[in-house]
């Protein structure tokens, strides 16, 4: 486990001037992964990591700073350094969500998963990284299906969604929708319709250029400012954030659009500061208004039960890490080949219970099958013993499936 290392420059240790000075791939680290070095290298918004085994910890910092421009003392002040068994817990907390800057956000995974993309084909990792990088998404998803770690949304925007389909049901087959804004907390709430099946989507902004380029990354339809009230009368959920200092949507437009309705049910999302929608509107017959102070309340809850669930998503990922100690301690021809016969063995043992012979006959097909396998697994062995690579070691335990993540064996 000693032979892993870590890199991070994340949220936590170093200012966003800092971070995004620092934006790596694998092929910056190709110049010094040398035979049987590995290399792994992750950029997101919120951190650079890198990981390495076969490396010098001193020359993966030069690397960066060269990349950076950032002077090594900065560097080494603007970083957190994992190492052993530490640099493999935070690589399964990292790929969990367990280190993100809102505990138990899903988006961290897949950015995780293209960073490792990138590396096969940078070639830059090999046996260990691709073995810890596999379990690494194993154990994400442990902790998404036993725990409810992601279940509730903690942002505004995303809670606006799930409250818009908690009331409606299925927004895809029926709802029409209407996102008023084109900023970020807008941009987000369409953004999470879309992905929750909203398929019309109209997007109104007094700048309808914003609301064009939305509308065509999200393909929604842009409408004129001008015609917010038709809008109205038309779609049954509404999510509003805007930059306007009055309300844009008042008691009086209200009552005239919930005649043009006829009272059908709307439900209006304000998350707007100020607000968007003068508090009285939301007296009118069947709309129902809910403003960000409201959906705020919810999202503290939902941080506080993720928060709950992070010492289970945290005994999952020690029980992972252990697993992982387990398959590098088998790195080891000896280990190997001691496993090879224990397995030998295992077979015999079942192959001897599963007949009906007298004993002298099972003595005597016992010795049997013990000399032709030993005779077989010699030649496995004197390979492992005169070629004890990384890669020769690992090999053998897939063939022969010595590892746990082989439950199958014993099947048939």
């Amino acid at each position: 486990m000693n032979r892993i290392g870590c890199i991070s420059v994340n949220y936590r240790s170093a200012p966003v001037e800092i971070r995004e000075k620092l934006f790596v791939n694998p092929q910056d680290f190709q110049c010094i992964c040398a035979r049987d070095a590995e290399i792994y290298a992750l950029a997101t918004c919120n951190r650079t990591e890198v990981y390495w085994t076969g490396i010098e910890e001193r020359a993966v910092l030069e690397r960066m700073e060269a990349l950076s421009g950032i002077p090594g003392e900065t560097l080494l002040k603007s970083c957190e350094i994992f190492r052993g068994e530490e640099a493999i817990k935070h690589l399964f907390a990292v790929a969990s969500g367990l280190d993100s800057l809102v505990i138990g956000e899903n988006q961290i995974l897949g950015q995780v998963k293209d960073a490792y993309r990138a590396a096969l084909a940078a070639g830059t990792t090999s046996v260990f990284l691709n073995k810890a990088l596999h379990r690494a998404f194993r154990t994400a998803k442990r902790v998404r299906t036993e725990t409810d770690i992601g279940r509730y949304p903690v942002s505004v925007a995303s809670q606006a969604v799930e409250l818009a389909c908690h009331i409606f049901g299925d927004i895809g087959q029926s709802s029409s929708v209407l996102i008023i804004g084109a900023g970020e907390m807008a941009s987000i709430a369409a953004i999470r319709l879309k992905e929750r099946g909203a398929r019309d989507l109209s997007i109104i902004n007094r700048t309808h250029s914003a609301a064009c380029d939305l509308a065509m990354e999200l393909g929604g339809k842009p409408k004129p400012f001008e015609a917010l009230r038709e809008e109205l009368a038309r779609c049954s959920i509404v999510i509003t954030s805007t930059g306007s200092p009055d309300p844009i949507i008042t008691r009086a437009m209200m009552d005239e659009v919930m005649k043009r309705r006829r009272h059908e049910p709307i439900i209006i999302i304000d998350i707007a500061v100020p607000r968007d929608v003068d508090p009285e509107a939301g007296k009118c017959y069947n709309c129902y208004l809910y403003d960000i102070d409201a959906l705020k309340a919810i999202v503290d809850k939902h941080i506080t039960y993720r928060k709950e669930e992070t010492d289970k998503a945290l005994d999952i990922i020690t029980s992972e890490v252990e697993r992982f100690g387990k398959w590098v301690r088998s790195l080891d021809a000896q280990a190997t080949i001691r496993d090879l016969f224990a397995l030998m063995d295992e077979y015999i043992a079942s192959e001897m219970g599963s007949n009906s012979l007298s004993p002298e006959q099972r003595a005597a097909v016992e010795q049997k099958l013990r000399i032709s396998l030993k005779r077989f697994l010699h030649r496995v062995a004197s390979f492992l013993k005169e070629h004890p690579t990384l890669p020769n070691i690992e090999q053998a335990r897939r063939i022969f499936q010595l590892d746990e993540d082989y439950q199958d064996r014993h099947k048939g």
